[in-house]
């Protein structure tokens, strides 16, 4: 995995975590982890663009 097009780490409390952070540290687990921290990854992405469908369709 690359770390130069590594997405932007949450910095505070002010800031959510990026969806993305479950993959930080995927190269220090064992493969059979990495299913799993996938699907995480998948699910909040998913339920990030159920949020934006669902605010489109509330402003039209």
């Amino acid at each position: 995995m690359s770390h130069d097009a590594e997405a932007p780490r949450a910095s505070s409390p002010d800031r959510p975590e990026t969806p993305l952070a479950p993959l930080d540290g995927l190269d220090d687990l064992p493969t059979d982890q990495h299913v799993a921290r996938f699907e995480t990854v998948h699910d909040r992405l998913r339920a990030l663009l159920d949020d934006r469908t669902t605010t489109d369709e509330a402003g039209d």
